[in-house]
């Protein structure tokens, strides 16, 4: 992002952090419209979500009972946090020292909608129906004519948006900062193919017909357990905990008893979708093992218990344990957070768990 559109988007945050009455919506809206539901980022934001913080594995700053992912708790055994103080990253023959530390960092928006084209995390920008050739949207036979009674789909919106860059929390700090540091839409699925078809997809990620047993989705009640009690287990990678199966990598999916769970379980497969080649390219990385120290490093699949998530649409979650991990049951955080008055959309801030080395000095 360039210096004068960066310093145009802070101009922007501030009018919406301090004058709301610009950006307020008009009640004679006509139905169907996309509307601004751009958070704000003091009141709508969980920042306890962010602890605890370490350095060297010992706890510094806490926030109260903030779930953070350590081995003991999830039985993952790549779950941890750095045991020594000092650390040292190698970059074109140079050597740079630091000290460990760990936090949890505001990353992505997932963001799902009903009405194609609309994107009400940006502004309400509405680019029509234009976009989307294949027309569906809706839960429980609304859309398509052809489409399956009882069956859900949403179309999903991938945002880049590093809040701790935006807001320069995190200033010099080149290997405990995303990769991609610029806000941007990185993915809409409205012009993607694959995730209207599961066959087509299936061409894509064959593995997914392995699991399409019920063996293999009775097993996703361990993972549920797991997750609503601490984190996933990162080992039952074709779950997404009590939300069901994350394949097939699509936005089909027969889990439409809740919008709260339906939109949970679809944004949990665009994310693992991210993390995988080839189609799209991977830019979900692991960013909490022990060699993700320098930078995040790419693992076959989805590293589930890196990740938590609050909702900022159409309910904000801001209080007591506000934010959950990937599959943990809506029953203890999401099921009054749906308006069907929205049009059943959700928005949701996802968190990743960082263990990096925060340089200090250079070898030069």
């Amino acid at each position: 992002m360039s210096g004068l559109l960066k310093r145009l988007f802070s101009i922007l945050l501030v009018l919406i952090l301090f004058t709301p009455s610009v950006w307020a919506e008009d009640p004679e809206e006509p139905e169907g419209k996309c509307k601004n539901e751009f958070p704000n980022l003091i009141s709508d934001i969980c920042w306890k979500c962010l602890f605890p913080v370490r350095i060297g594995g010992k706890k510094i700053m806490d926030s109260g009972s903030m779930p953070d992912n350590l081995s003991s708790i999830t039985g993952n055994a790549d779950d941890y946090n750095p045991g020594d103080y000092i650390c040292s990253c190698e970059v074109d023959g140079e050597l740079h020292y630091g000290i460990y530390v760990s936090f949890w960092e505001p990353a992505r928006v997932l963001e799902a909608v009903q009405k194609p084209g609309c994107f009400p995390f940006l502004f309400g920008l509405d680019m029509g129906d234009s976009i989307n050739p294949y027309g569906a949207y809706g839960t429980k036979g609304r859309g398509r004519e052809n489409r399956e009674e009882g069956k859900a789909f949403f179309n999903l919106h991938y945002y880049i948006f590093p809040l701790m860059w935006i807001m320069d929390l995190l200033v010099g700090a080149e290997f405990c900062t995303d990769w991609m540091s610029d806000i941007d839409l990185a993915y809409f699925t409205e012009v993607d193919p694959l995730w209207n078809d599961d066959e087509l997809t299936l061409y894509i990620h064959p593995e997914a017909s392995v699991f399409a047993n019920v063996i293999a989705q009775a097993l996703c009640a361990v993972d549920c357990l797991a997750t609503t009690v601490g984190f996933p287990l990162n080992l039952m990678f074709w779950c997404a905990g009590c939300w069901g199966s994350l394949y097939p990598y699509t936005g089909n999916t027969g889990v439409n008893d809740s919008p709260v769970r339906t939109t949970s379980l679809l944004a949990s497969r665009l994310l693992a979708r991210m993390a995988r080649l080839p189609i799209p390219p991977a830019i979900e990385y692991d960013t909490s093992s022990a060699s993700a120290k320098c930078g995040g490093q790419m693992r076959p699949f989805l590293k589930k218990s890196q990740y938590k998530f609050s909702t900022i649409f159409p309910i904000p979650e801001t209080k007591g344990t506000c934010c959950h991990g990937l599959g943990e049951s809506t029953f203890t955080w999401g099921e009054h957070r749906n308006i069907p008055a929205t049009g059943e959309r959700q928005t949701y801030l996802m968190w990743r768990k960082r263990n990096c080395c925060l340089k200090l000095l250079s070898s030069d």
